[in-house]
């Protein structure tokens, strides 16, 4: 069961292990949305609300510390366009066909590689879908491919000066592939954010709390979108908001939900900026009272990127995306200039029979790395990625442990961490990932993810089916049926537990 972020006016969760606490069990009663005291078990307190945790583990709510909300709410609706679901041409083409049966009104296809059809573009769309819009993005979320009855949606902008990254053939015919024109593509179309309580539900049914959108481009559109789907009770996440230079700290929000994340700053190798020009992008987010997070896929952007900080100089919060190859002096560098690095396990699990074979031998030690970033002290957290990635955070944290590809290769099993590792990797706050498991204490508010089994047997055994209640707040944003249970009982007077 999912349900709006309604309050009850107090909440007595009953007989459950607290992190860092041992197999003792405790009552937690929490009111105003704040965890009020910390009892024995089975204490004589009662509440409005009760819920029999029966030895459960009772963490923070969970993090994803990397995602993009709108877009993965898009592909909840999308055509999955390569593996694991599709891996060659014909299977592409079934998917297309099985879908445009279904939906007159267009297609929008997600994670498509080249390995599944190294020629796909309008034309050959055309022939699959010759009579309804169809767009398809690059699972690096950096090429788009257009059918031609998409192209027409676009046939104003296509008769302009066009950009470089608009492909045409020998001719001078567009191909209908458009390479990092997200932004421009998405001025010329009529534009609707995407709802987000499907995504919602589901992110709080894995026991996520809070939420870190990564979005390069985010600005005041993007924040008063997400301000507005919080307010209306369909995002029922908070959410760490990164973006450009245009995302202010004084923006207001109603919801109460959103804050300002850091400068995102998005690094590709075919087109780096000059060192000086990256300091100086840095020293300005510090002046505006912002850190930065540096996305970093390849070994040269992540040299530039380790350089620009340590010229700047490094403030508290600040962190490399991805950081997926990784080699000893990075690695060194990291730890030593405090940065956090935010990765996702996952993709060895989705694509690590694809980095195999793009990826020189050389550096498969260092790619996506974990124990070694551990063993360094550098602060460790982790993010879906989504859309790019599974967002189910039970299933990274297994990818964290057992870094097994499709094909069953475990890649660089001196990366591997323990179940108790992983788990810590989507836990910390918005504003302090890679900060492990933070200790419950009455006070704080009581943003809750209840598990129906405890501490030893959720890392035998991690997995989301064990999510039995996700509080925001004291509010309820997930519960199994049976779980909460109501009573009028008045509370009688209570004594906390002392440490």
């Amino acid at each position: 069961m999912t349900a709006a972020a309604v309050p009850a006016p107090s909440m007595l969760i009953r007989d459950v292990e607290l992190p860092a606490r041992g197999r003792r069990r405790f009552d937690v009663r929490i009111t105003r949305g704040h965890i009020e005291t910390i009892l024995p078990a089975h204490s004589n307190a009662t509440a409005s609300a009760i819920v029999q945790g029966r030895g459960g583990l009772l963490l923070p709510g969970l993090c994803d510390h990397h995602l993009h909300l709108f877009a993965t709410a898009a592909a909840l609706h999308s055509v999955r366009c390569g593996p694991p679901t599709v891996h060659d041409g014909a299977e592409l083409e079934a998917a297309l066909r099985t879908a445009a049966r279904k939906n007159t009104g267009g297609l929008r296809g997600v994670g498509f590689h080249e390995s599944v059809c190294t020629n796909l573009d309008r034309h050959w769309l055309d022939r699959v879908v010759p009579d309804q819009p169809v767009r398809i993005q690059h699972r690096s979320g950096m090429l788009w491919i257009y059918n031609s009855c998409a192209l027409q949606q676009l046939d104003d902008a296509l008769l302009s000066p066009l950009p470089a990254g608009v492909e045409t053939d020998a001719n001078g015919f567009w191909t209908g592939r458009f390479f990092d024109l997200d932004a421009w593509l998405g001025q010329r179309l009529a534009r609707s954010w995407p709802a987000l309580g499907a995504l919602s539900q589901q992110l709080a049914a894995y026991g996520i709390t809070t939420v870190t959108d990564a979005g390069v481009r985010n600005a005041a559109p993007e924040w008063r979108a997400l301000d507005a789907a919080a307010s209306a009770g369909h995002l029922l996440q908070r959410v760490n908001v990164m973006g450009s230079e245009a995302l202010h700290a004084d923006l207001p929000t109603a919801s109460g939900m959103l804050s300002t994340g850091p400068l995102k700053i998005y690094l590709r190798e075919s087109a780096l900026p000059a060192l000086d020009e990256l300091v100086a992008r840095i020293r300005g987010a510090h002046t505006a009272g912002r850190c930065v997070a540096v996305h970093c896929v390849t070994r040269v952007e992540l040299i530039l990127a380790l350089a620009a900080l340590r010229e700047a100089g490094v403030q508290p919060g600040e962190r490399i995306e991805h950081g997926a190859v990784m080699d000893e002096h990075a690695l060194a560098l990291s730890a030593s200039l405090g940065l956090c690095v935010v990765t996702q396990p996952h993709f060895i699990a989705e694509r690590g029979d694809r980095y195999r074979e793009e990826v020189a031998p050389s550096d498969w030690p260092h790619l996506i790395r974990g124990g070694s970033l551990l063993a360094a002290g550098v602060a460790l957290a982790a993010g879906s990625d989504a859309p790019y990635g599974n967002f189910d955070p039970w299933a990274s944290m297994r990818a964290a442990v057992e870094r097994r590809t499709g094909e069953g290769v475990v890649l660089s099993p001196d990366e591997c961490l323990s179940a108790g590792q992983a788990l810590p990797l989507y836990c910390g706050t918005a504003h302090s990932p890679g900060a492990g498991i933070t200790p419950l204490t009455p006070g704080q508010v009581a943003d809750l993810c209840l598990l129906d089994v405890g501490m030893d047997e959720l890392i035998a055994d991690l997995d989301a089916r064990h999510v039995a209640l996700t509080l925001r707040a004291g509010s309820v944003i997930y519960s199994r049926p049976g779980v909460v249970e109501k009573t009028q009982v008045a509370n009688p007077s209570v004594t906390p537990v002392s440490w």
